[in-house]
């Protein structure tokens, strides 16, 4: 009893967080509910207008008049302009829900500050992209239907009723029949939902396991046993989507022989009351407009279960999404809350102190840095060498606070004594300069918003890049194009030189600022580094003789821990 009440809870606790991921979008789906009830409404008036004109044709051989040619287009220009309306305020309710989702999801699981845990990227990214999807189309779907349908279901019978009630009466017999199949497709498709969840897990884990130990599966000859599980979990997803795909398609045929059988009844008595073979005396005298109308009423009036049913199916993947997403929220705010209460701000030189620092990625007992003690003084230049793969982004990444050791403490010691890394405490510069086509300047501020104009060219003339800003033709002005188009990539990397300066941070973490630049531009970006960084710590990792003869000290790590270290010998 009590695990069936905790089930109870966790389901009403997966519809409340459901319902209220709505709330962004209620609005937009408001109005397009709206749209979707003025859409009936029209169409009842073009089928009216058509089957007049086909009662004025047929029986009595008039031509039809201008009004009613009028309101038969008219009737049809309206109802396609409100299922216009409908899409679009659909689209922008999804939008709106899908953005408010994606905006905490991101927030919290980007690292900020003392959150240094890794999550599961796998799970991280499905959440985001698919799953987030799954619960913005349920409810943009969902929502205006629910709104809509009684609406225009009420319309559609009562019009029916008006015309021909004994038509109005199957079509309510007919109903009754509806709620078990609706009751189907919500059990079926709930089957459906859990089941491809658990196998998109699986098959997104793998990936991403495969891609992180490419190297290691290659050294130890497994990448054929690798690639048949990767091509299991494909197919076994494969599977569970067409057997969806089927469990829909039954539930949509049980639909289907119940709107069937109401129309056929429907077309089979008004066929005979035209004929003259049924003649109910309380029943209206059945004439070929008012039988026409409520045939072609008859298929509208179903329509909203059509959307219900497939409004289940929508609902049970959204349901089946919300424990992830709920998981990684609750995990990541939780810790991003504890990081903005204790976010202190370093003053003065920033010293680095390692303490027997052990990492090893989720789901992994092998270390990527392993017993690493050492101590990186104030102020100095410390290059990490090395070849690739030997874990030296992993250990700046300890070293900026990105990621919390396994094992062991990493410490920032500045005279207002120890503190743990926190991101926003520190300067990163990677291989990858990230320029938004936005000016210069803006691209700039991004290091800090809210930066004078005075600032940023204090902070272009750092980064060595006062000759470039001078030949462009709107200086800090100029727009770049996406990805940083109009400027080369040692120019970009100028830019985020500039970006960290403006940040003002004692500590400057970078990896591989100067790859694939050739000679000249990789000087440029050390004589930018070293001039923009006086005074500061910064810890550098590097394939580079030229970037390792500049610094004070060399480090060389190997298999996860430090080899050898030895004071640079300049050029």
């Amino acid at each position: 009893m009590a695990e069936q009440g905790d089930a109870a809870t966790l389901s009403e606790h997966r519809r409340s967080w459901l319902a209220t991921a709505a709330v962004p979008g209620r609005t937009p789906l408001r109005i397009a509910a709206t749209c979707q009830v003025f859409e009936t409404m029209f169409t009842v008036v073009q089928w009216s207008a058509l089957a007049w004109i086909a009662q004025g044709v047929l029986v009595r051989r008039a031509q039809p008049t201008l009004v009613e040619l009028g309101v038969l287009f008219g009737g049809g220009f309206l109802a396609g302009m409100a299922t216009w309306g409908a899409a679009r305020f659909q689209a922008i309710g999804r939008q709106r829900i899908a953005r408010a989702i994606r905006h905490r999801l991101v927030a919290g699981l980007l690292p900020s500050r003392e959150r240094r845990g890794e999550l599961d990227a796998a799970q991280a990214a499905l959440a985001t992209i698919e799953l987030t999807d799954d619960i913005a189309d349920h409810h943009a779907q969902a929502v205006p239907q629910r709104l809509s349908a009684p609406v225009s279901m009420v319309v559609i019978f009562l019009v029916t009723a008006a015309v021909q009630w004994p038509a109005a009466v199957i079509l309510l017999v007919s109903s009754l029949l509806i709620p078990l199949n609706l009751r189907l497709a919500g059990v079926l498709a709930k089957e459906g939902a859990d089941e491809g969840l658990a196998t998109s897990n699986r098959l997104g884990a793998v990936v991403l396991d495969s891609f992180r130990g490419l190297r290691t599966l290659q050294s130890i000859g497994a990448l054929e046993p690798r690639r048949d599980e990767l091509a299991g979990a494909a197919g076994r997803l494969n599977a569970t989507t067409m057997a969806t795909v089927r469990r829909a398609f039954l539930s949509g045929s049980v639909m289907d022989v119940v709107i069937t059988f109401s129309i056929a009844v429907n077309a089979t008595y008004i066929g005979l009351s035209l004929l003259g073979y049924v003649r109910l005396g309380a029943a209206p005298a059945m004439t070929l407009s008012s039988g026409l109308l409520a045939l072609l009423l008859c298929p509208m009036y179903f329509q909203p279960f059509r959307a219900m049913a497939a409004a289940y199916h929508t609902r049970e993947r959204a349901l089946a999404a919300v424990p992830t997403i709920v998981a990684l929220l609750s995990e990541a705010e939780a810790a991003q809350g504890v990081g903005e209460r204790s976010a202190p701000q370093l003053a003065g030189p920033v010293a680095v102190v390692l303490e027997d620092v052990t990492y090893c990625f989720r789901d992994s007992e092998e270390p990527v840095v392993n017993g690493i003690a050492m101590t990186i003084e104030p102020g100095s230049w410390t290059a990490i060498a090395g070849p690739s793969g030997v874990g030296k982004t992993t250990l700046l990444s300890l070293i900026a606070g990105a990621r919390e050791p396994t094992k062991g403490t990493v410490q920032w010691i500045t005279a207002t004594g120890r503190t743990p890394p926190h991101l926003g405490g520190c300067s990163w510069i990677g291989q990858q300069t990230v320029l938004l086509p936005a000016s210069i300047s803006d691209n700039i501020r991004i290091g800090r918003p809210t930066a004078g104009q005075a600032e940023v060219e204090r902070a272009v003339a750092a980064a060595g890049l006062a000759d470039v800003v001078a030949r462009l033709p709107e200086g800090l002005d100029t727009q770049l194009g996406e990805g940083g188009t109009g400027l080369s990539t040692g120019e970009g990397r100028r830019i985020a030189i500039a970006r960290a300066f403006l940040s003002d941070t004692e500590l400057w973490v970078l990896d591989e600022p100067t790859a694939h630049l050739d000679p000249d531009a990789e000087a440029r970006v050390i004589d930018a580094l070293h001039q923009a960084t006086q005074g500061r710590t910064v810890v550098v990792a590097t394939h580079s003789a030229a970037l390792a003869r500049s610094a004070d000290t060399v480090l060389n790590i190997a298999g996860g821990t430090i080899r050898a270290t030895r004071r640079a010998i300049p050029a």
